[in-house]
């Protein structure tokens, strides 16, 4: 009976379904503890079998293959996670994807060099879940399959997407010094070492602190290897997408700009500050205090700059790149301290901090100010000079449908079939992305020389009001929103067209070319060809790219790749808000498995074949 005391049952309460167990129970009442520590007491009057039913072994104990469950519900996948979760099994299958909950702390012995040596004689499934049995079956299928292999790798922030990548690499560079012949214990190669010392280098300058995540990547990586026919990895390169560039000028509060301005800081010694003109700590810098958060007892500055400085070596910077790349960093910095007024148009009131940036930069001093308070342009062959405003100086730095395609692989292969709802995307993305959707509307004012943030304002309200999906505001008269598979987000249109815009001035582009240093110049000679330059294309100006074009461009590019390859899948998970370690929040979790369309997967992974295999290797 599921009434008799310590029986494991669920329990309907207030519209959740509860894992519990019946602490006492008598002739009159049940108390019920459920295992996510709350206690509830009930009448038996009110029980009935719709509120309290006996739970399935399955459920009792847990499964590694999340597709075996008995009881297919959002609160059985919650608590198999959360029974796995708490023996310190941060990873279960859901056929071939894998799902992990981040642990926040370190496990013993999950990622040595046994783990990596047991993983890499076993297919997927023979032992327990894990990342390196992902990293595995992605490497044999790379032979057997003889095309492309990609993982996807999926989750909020925080949820440990970046620690995930690391371990995959270090999966793949073992195997593939273990295919070249060479011993395990000599498997310390340049390429594995590129790979492992390439994470600081990413770490550094493409993550920061958010209010979410100490460490959180602010720009999309896709880390394309190539492997030889024996296996082994030739080479590799690393291709970013949306990279954040707001948050070198602009933090929210209680967040910080990248790691590596923090990491210079704290690692530079006395003649790298009298070199790189370095003031003592970020809150000399408008660009670290501004958010009111320089230090966090979880980051070590100092330790990350050691890493950074090991890893540039290990990849083989020779020691000028390494100091002109600290020099432009200082420099950025710098650049938010310059100062502006207005007298008959926007003039520096902070000459040293300009002579500290033309200096690290190799520009002339008088140049540099004279492009930051005014535009140059070349209109019928002569020089065109126009004074800035100070308000014109402000800085602007400005969906894959796999489970459709997993149930049209089912029908294809003859399976008697129900369909099985998700929620799906494609009107939200038809919004933003379509002919006439929210980007195209954006791209088009920025166009118009009379285009202004409330004229987009009142295109995108009039083209989308009726939008299910479009959110727009009662009370406030700049902002339009999104409802996202995640829920409602509001964007300001104020500033947009010009961040939008992003164009690099030409005449502060030529300034730059004409540096002293190698490097910056270096950097910027191919601008004018990326940006477009301004030459008649069939009778018209060709058009420099704006930001959401090319965030268009990024993504198809992307996503021809992707489909180029064979899928994998790591839906990463955190267990709570707050990065601490044994703690488990059903109501963060769940969030994240409706969102992911975590039910719907297993539903479709469970009716069909969780794992296929070719007749070949099934004989």
């Amino acid at each position: 009976m599921s009434s008799e005391r310590g029986a494991r049952v669920w329990l309907r309460h207030k519209e959740q379904l509860l894992p519990s167990t019946v602490s006492s129970c008598d002739d009159a009442s049940l108390v019920l503890t459920t295992d996510y520590g709350k206690v509830i007491y009930l009448q038996k009057a009110e029980l009935n079998g719709e509120t309290l039913y006996p739970m399935h072994p399955s459920s009792v104990h847990g499964v590694e293959d999340m597709s075996t469950l008995a009881e297919l519900h959002e609160a059985a996948i919650m608590h198999n996670l959360f029974l796995r979760y708490k023996r310190d099994d941060i990873y279960t299958n859901i056929g071939s994807i894998l799902a992990a909950v981040n642990p926040y702390k370190q496990i013993s012995g999950l990622y040595d060099s046994t783990a990596v040596d047991q993983y890499s004689k076993h297919q997927m499934g023979e032992l327990p879940p894990h990342i390196f049995a992902v990293a595995n079956e992605c490497y044999r299928c790379l032979w057997k399959r003889h095309d492309s292999q990609c993982v996807l790798i999926s989750g909020e922030s925080g949820a440990g997407k970046t620690e995930s990548t690391k371990l995959l690499l270090k999966f793949l560079s073992v195997m593939s010094q273990n295919s070249a012949g060479t011993p395990l214990s000599e498997r310390t190669t340049r390429v594995e070492q590129a790979l492992v010392q390439s994470s600081p280098i990413m770490e550094a300058f493409g993550n920061a602190k958010t209010v979410y995540n100490n460490n959180s990547s602010r720009f999309g990586k896709f880390i394309q290897l190539h492997f030889s026919q024996n296996g082994n990895i030739q080479g590799g390169c690393i291709i970013d997408y949306l990279l954040e560039k707001n948050r070198v000028v602009r933090q929210n509060p209680g967040e910080r700009n990248y790691h590596i301005f923090y990491a210079l800081l704290a690692g530079a010694d006395t003649d790298h500050r009298d070199m790189y003109l370095l003031s003592e700590g970020p809150e000399s810098y408008h660009y670290l205090s501004q958010s009111g958060c320089m230090k966090d007892s979880s980051l070590d500055d100092k330790q990350l700059f050691d890493s950074v400085m090991e890893a540039l070596k290990v990849m083989e910077f020779t020691e000028e790149e390494i100091r002109d790349v600290f020099k432009l960093l200082s420099a950025v910095l710098q650049m938010g301290n310059i100062e502006f007024m207005t007298a008959g148009g926007a003039q520096i009131t902070s000459k040293g901090v300009v002579s500290n940036v033309s200096e690290l930069l190799g520009l002339d001093c008088f140049q540099l100010s004279e492009v930051l308070t005014q535009r140059s342009m070349i209109l019928r062959g002569e020089e065109i000079c126009s004074p800035l405003s100070v308000e014109q100086i402000e800085p602007g730095m400005g969906g894959l449908d796999l489970l459709g395609a997993m149930q049209a692989n089912c029908q294809r292969e003859g399976i008697q079939w129900e369909a099985i709802d998700w929620m799906d995307n494609a009107e939200c993305l038809d919004l933003i992305e379509k002919k006439l959707g929210m980007l195209a509307l954006i791209n088009e004012e920025s166009r118009f020389p009379k285009g202004t943030d409330y004229t987009l304002l009142e295109k995108l309200h009039s083209r989308h009001a009726t939008n299910p999906y479009y959110v727009k505001p009662r009370v406030t008269d700049h902002q339009f929103g999104i409802k996202h598979y995640a829920g409602e987000v509001l964007y300001d249109v104020r500033g947009i067209l010009q961040k939008n815009r992003d164009t690099f001035r030409d005449d502060i582009l030529f300034i730059l070319k004409d540096s002293r240093l190698d490097f910056i110049y270096d950097l910027f000679e191919r601008v004018g060809s990326r940006n477009g330059d301004e030459t008649m294309k069939m009778g018209t100006a060709r058009r420099k790219p704006t930001v959401s074009s090319q965030f268009r461009d990024s993504l198809h590019s992307l996503m021809a790749t992707l489909s180029a390859s064979n899928p994998f899948f790591v839906r990463c998970i955190k267990p709570n808000m707050n990065k601490k370690a044994n703690r488990f929040d059903p109501d963060v979790v769940l969030n994240q498995l409706r969102y992911s369309g975590m039910l719907e997967t297993v539903k479709i992974r469970r009716a069909g074949f969780p794992v296929r295999r070719t007749f070949k290797d099934f004989r």
